[in-house]
């Protein structure tokens, strides 16, 4: 357990049920969404302002290094005995009709996986990869359904945080906003953002495809660590463009009164001990994320994974990482979906 937990006071009293027999209140806001997916965003902003972040992992209890198929496990967890504070899925391939994504996992277990995250306090986030981009309405109705179907078994629609990867446009946006507010999806948060390479992002690369305030909700980036040897002087060369783009994200974010977050980024294979408080944290330290996603642990890749698993050079490392006062692990949250006192 963490040195402190992280409490957000509530106003809004979550309805106790028992079985499948008692429905939850599931209230809408003024904006046309849940009043807890509009509490999530503000309670992000809060996250943001006070200095501290959730951590997240891809596809975290659905598989790992060396393991599949059981949903009370996580390569995090197996670490330092506590689950990510958010875990995300992929969608890429359900615009086709296919029963499981780019990665071969079902979207039912996605679905079952993002329920339970939910009814643990964490937080979700789905990405689509779409590499041609989203160009007709019938590739967003699957998308729609998926997310008006998760839902608990108590009546509650799970508050998710959408992101597109590839392919985005301005276009491609609008469209899938309008799809989804003809499909009455009352339950999602717009995530833009935009990948970063070696030659870093100024503002009028980021805002290329920026569809504008009245769609987006949170701001992100897409940062790895290319070091494939593990040589310092391009683990340096990372942390320092990290530092900058974030700067970039920081102050567009400001302009448009958003937050935002580290939505993709992490270090293939881990080659160095200690990444996470001497590379990572630093930097992090430095900006007002809500959220910092490294990508997934594949269980059939050998030597593809971006979360320490145990026996890992990182472990430790990981350890102390999840130590600073700075992160927010499963444990260590509760209330995200609440209102926050005024």
């Amino acid at each position: 357990m963490k040195k402190y937990l992280m409490i957000i006071a509530a106003t809004l009293a979550l309805a106790s049920c028992g079985g499948n027999q008692h429905k939850a209140e599931d209230p809408l806001a003024d904006s046309g969404r849940t009043q807890r997916t509009e509490n999530l965003l503000a309670n992000l902003k809060q996250l943001g302002d006070s200095g501290v972040y959730l951590f997240g992992h891809e596809d975290a209890t659905l598989y790992g290094v060396g393991w599949e198929g059981d949903e009370n496990r996580s390569d995090v967890k197996s670490v330092c005995n506590d689950f990510p504070a958010l875990v995300s899925f992929d969608l890429g391939g359900i615009e086709q009709g296919d029963s499981v994504n780019l990665d071969g996992v079902s979207f039912e277990r996605i679905r079952q996986a993002a329920v339970k995250q939910y009814d643990q306090g964490g937080m979700v986030s789905v990405s689509w990869t779409v590499p041609e981009g989203i160009t007709k309405a019938e590739q967003v109705s699957a998308v729609a359904d998926f997310l008006n179907a998760l839902e608990t078994p108590y009546g509650v629609k799970v508050p998710i945080l959408l992101r597109l990867r590839k392919g985005q446009t301005k276009e491609g946006w609008k469209l899938l906003v309008d799809q989804m507010r003809e499909k009455e999806v009352t339950n999602v948060l717009y995530v833009y953002s935009v990948e970063a390479d070696s030659t870093g992002i100024d503002e009028v690369r980021y805002m290329e495809q920026y569809p504008g305030d009245d769609i987006i909700d949170v701001m992100g980036l897409d940062n790895y660590c290319m070091a494939p040897d593990g040589d310092s002087t391009k683990i340096a060369a990372f942390a320092e463009q990290l530092d900058q783009n974030l700067a970039v994200v920081s102050a567009v974010a400001k302009k448009h009164q958003k937050v935002i977050a580290l939505t993709e980024t992490g270090y293939e294979g881990l080659k160095v001990k200690d990444w996470w408080t001497k590379t990572l944290a630093p930097v992090l330290a430095k900006h007002p994320v809500c959220y910092v996603m490294v990508w997934r642990n594949a269980n059939n890749r050998p030597g593809y994974y971006f979360a320490p698993y145990p026996g890992q050079q990182s472990y430790s490392d990981f350890v102390r990482f999840y130590n600073d006062k700075r992160t927010l692990f499963l444990h260590d949250i509760n209330g995200l979906y609440l209102q926050k006192s005024k």
